[in-house]
């Protein structure tokens, strides 16, 4: 008589099999563990196994991870080596391009980034800006400062606006494109082709301006200014009382 669970029967009594074992489970652990501790939690060789998840989808990163850091002597040094470097320590180009990550993300954190660091606080800081920034801008070109909620910029586009014959289209443009950047602020600049720039551009921009700030309202926008700029010299259509 067997007994329920012997070898060769489906008994109750048969074992099941783990939930977690192999590479799965272990790395399931880990990322658990990042998500509950911090990445400060985890050792260099557990680092190095994380982003070798990227490049090694089903294996053991353990051994690999501690053979690549006795081979380059630091985690410092394994993360920083080329790509060369890593091919010739036997790693495959999609591995090696996952340990190059945190270097090009370290690189692009340290670049400065001129736009969201600056404020615009007040008059002098646009035009200062745009002397600066807009030096060489296209006569006759119209762009956009979007501005977030402490008056940095978000972001600072030309706009075509078709040579001014198509003011639905180019409104619907930047008040949808101050959406996407989730702006709360814009300044419109105008860089005039002459000085005074001409009366049918600025008629022509007051229009399209007082629409945008109109509907801007509903969207918790709002135009500061629209500023036509030549050379040093500029207009406000806010200072005229036309915005």
């Amino acid at each position: 008589m067997r007994r329920a669970g012997g070898r060769g029967g489906k008994g109750a009594g048969q074992a099941a099999p783990f939930k977690e074992t192999g590479p799965a489970g272990h790395r399931g652990r880990m990322r658990a563990r990042v998500l509950t501790s911090g990445a400060a939690s985890l050792a260099d060789y557990e680092i190095v196994e994380m982003l070798l998840f990227i490049g090694v989808p089903r294996r053991d990163t353990k051994p690999l991870a501690k053979a690549l850091l006795n081979r380059f002597g630091s985690l410092g040094a394994l993360l920083s080596a080329s790509p060369d470097g890593l091919r010739e320590a036997g790693l495959s180009e999609r591995a090696a391009a996952a340990l190059g990550l945190p270097a090009a993300v370290a690189e692009c954190l340290s670049r400065p980034d001129p736009l969201t660091r600056t404020p615009m606080r007040d008059w002098d800081a646009v035009l200062a800006y745009c002397d600066t920034r807009l030096a060489d801008a296209p006569p006759g070109q119209l762009r956009v400062l979007f501005l977030d909620s402490i008056n940095h910029i978000i972001a600072d586009e030309a706009v075509d606006d078709g040579g001014g014959g198509a003011p639905e289209l180019t409104q619907r443009h930047i008040l949808l494109r101050a959406l996407d950047l989730h702006a709360t602020a814009l300044v419109g600049i105008r860089m005039a082709p002459n000085w005074p720039p001409p009366v049918a551009m600025i008629e022509g921009d007051a229009v399209l301006m007082q629409a945008i700030s109109y509907h801007a309202q509903n969207l918790s926008l709002t135009v500061q200014d629209h500023v036509f700029l030549r050379r040093g010299q500029w207009l406000s259509l806010r200072q005229q009382r036309r915005l």
